[in-house]
């Protein structure tokens, strides 16, 4: 198999019950269904000036997670309810809900495109065969993709509205690429070596080129350009790298002895260095490395991470996670919060908030640095 698994996102999946008694979270405002809750002039609470965000209405039984942001003040939730799989959009300020999408097959995920047009959810069908529905912004199915074998991934073009590139792992371990158009509806292959890909441009890729007999935990980073077919080689010894569409980032070390990674941020044109940024190290004593979550607000150029207060060995460490704002351009650092466990988050659109949690069930004010709980059980 291709060495697309050289790099694994370690997580811990514990129960979502030990957010809510954790030490580390600064005191919530679990303001509960405030739309239920009168002012002292009989007005709802949700009817004045003042923001209180809501609770979702979905019962204990029948939620099963948060999955996207729809848009700045709204999000996607998943409910399994007798068998029917329903997709709510719900209103963080107003607690307003309504149907998104439903099927009668379980829907195992939900994920936006980068800019929030376009909505891809995995399906397994009574087969046992996984199917991706793309919805558009009013759930209406754009498109329908079967037999996408035991693994794959999508990679959107941030620079082509609704083209990507889907790859996927074949029940013989090959590796197959392809292009879709969802504006054409056009299929067409894409014949590649490599299945871990990210876009720097319209025309241009960039890939880890991984020595397969090697236990490195690095690789060489190469561009590829698809108009021209040509290969460039970009960087030495990176651990991996994510496209944000302006800005690519690369995950490295200066040695094996050091204590913390280099986040280091470039232009995805110039393929300049912009900034910079260490995050603690947590140790798997494997072939396979770590990385915190994290997530990138396109429209302020911020990152988010869970840093680690400290290095360490990975199955041993409990001192929590700093949620941590990078500005790129300024290499300003803001704390926002402290944090148990080093779960899911998902910006907002306009970076206003941040869903943090086993299920995203956890909002995170940005500016006033308060957490709320989604749930009112």
């Amino acid at each position: 198999m291709k060495k697309f698994s050289a790099i694994l996102i370690l997580i811990f999946l514990l129960s979502c019950d030990q957010l809510g008694e954790t030490e580390f979270l600064p005191s919530s405002d679990l303001s509960g269904n405030s739309s239920r809750l009168l002012a002292k002039s009989g007005i709802p609470l949700s009817l004045t000036n003042i923001e209180q965000v809501q609770s979702i209405g979905a019962s204990m039984y029948s939620f099963v997670t948060i999955n996207d942001w729809y848009d700045n003040e709204s999000l996607l939730y998943l409910t399994d309810e007798n068998g029917l799989s329903i997709v709510y959009k719900f209103h963080i300020l107003t607690g307003e809900e309504e149907i998104f999408f439903q099927l009668d097959q379980p829907i195992i995920s939900l994920e936006a495109n980068r800019n929030f047009s376009i909505f891809v959810i995995e399906v397994s069908t009574m087969r046992g065969n996984k199917e991706l529905y793309f919805l558009s912004k009013k759930g209406e199915v754009l498109y329908t993709l079967s037999e996408l074998g035991e693994h794959y991934e999508l990679y959107w073009n941030p620079h082509t509205e609704g083209e990507l590139t889907v790859a996927t792992v074949q029940d013989d371990f090959s590796i197959e690429l392809f292009h879709l158009n969802l504006n054409t509806k056009e299929v067409r292959n894409f014949e590649f070596d490599h299945f871990y890909i990210q876009w720097m441009n319209k025309e241009e890729l960039a890939y880890l080129n991984w020595d397969m007999y090697s236990l490195s935990f690095y690789a060489t980073l190469y561009t590829y350009d698809v108009k021209e077919q040509r290969e460039t080689k970009l960087l030495d010894e990176i651990i991996t790298f994510f496209s944000f569409g302006d800005v690519f980032l690369t995950v490295s070390i200066e040695d094996k002895n050091v204590s913390k990674s280099d986040y280091i941020f470039y232009d995805t044109q110039t393929k300049e260095e912009i900034s910079s940024i260490k995050i603690p190290i947590l140790n798997t004593y494997s072939e396979q490395w770590w990385i915190p979550f994290q997530d990138y607000d396109a429209s302020s150029n911020t990152f988010y991470i869970l840093q680690p207060l400290s290095n360490g060995d990975l199955f041993d460490y409990s001192e929590g996670y700093r949620l941590v704002s990078f500005e790129v351009e300024t290499e300003k650092t803001k704390d926002i919060a402290l944090l148990s466990e080093d779960f899911p988050l998902k910006a907002s659109p306009d970076g206003q908030w941040l869903v943090y949690g086993y299920q995203l069930e956890n909002l995170v004010d940005i500016k006033k640095k308060k957490i709320h709980s989604l749930l009112h059980w």
